[in-house]
């Protein structure tokens, strides 16, 4: 699946004939959409702490906003996690670059994106037995009333999404292609 370039150094193939695959365009405009997700999150965890930090300081009479930043935690997680899986930035020992070959440093990389398919999938189920829970009681959390299952939707969406970047992962590395978001 790989081309030998120059000097002799495998070299991947791309992904299509001089453009990007279907499956390069979708997980673009995720990563796209995961990141503006993630930034909303973390510009309104960062909001709503100050307006609860002025609004005790100052014994404001304001409901306590701080609420929303912990429910905004949970896609700043696990959309973030998602975000990570799609950049390959998640935490990993590369001891597959100490690898001899090309082919074992592949394989090694394989075996780690289908643990995290697993993982994926383990913790998807969790999380799906979470949020069914929360949708099905109604919870709500004390301050402003937000459902719990708010949260939850955002574990499981970045669950899947993170099973869809490592899967998407796991084929190209199979086929021997370039990742369009990591390679040159």
């Amino acid at each position: 699946m790989t081309a030998i370039g120059r000097g002799g150094a495998a070299v991947p193939r791309v992904s299509s004939a001089g453009g990007r695959s279907l499956l390069d365009r979708v997980e673009a405009v995720l990563f796209r959409c995961e990141a503006v997700l993630v930034s909303i999150c973390l510009a309104l965890m960062l909001a709503t702490i100050v307006v609860s930090v002025v609004t005790r300081y100052f014994a404001l009479p304001l409901p306590n906003v701080a609420e929303l930043a912990t429910v905004a935690m949970a896609p700043l997680t696990f959309v973030g996690a998602a975000l990570c899986t799609y950049l390959n930035m998640h935490i990993a020992i590369d001891v597959a670059e100490l690898l001899p070959t090309p082919f074992l440093r592949r394989l090694a990389h394989a075996a780690a994106t289908a643990s995290q398919v697993v993982f994926s999938a383990v913790f998807g189920y969790v999380a799906w037995e979470f949020y069914a829970y929360a949708a099905e009681s109604g919870e709500r959390l004390i301050d402003l009333g937000t459902p719990v299952a708010v949260p939850g939707a955002f574990m499981v969406a970045g669950t899947v999404l993170m099973a869809f970047h490592a899967l998407a992962d796991l084929y190209r590395t199979a086929r021997g292609l370039r990742h369009p978001g990591r390679d040159p």
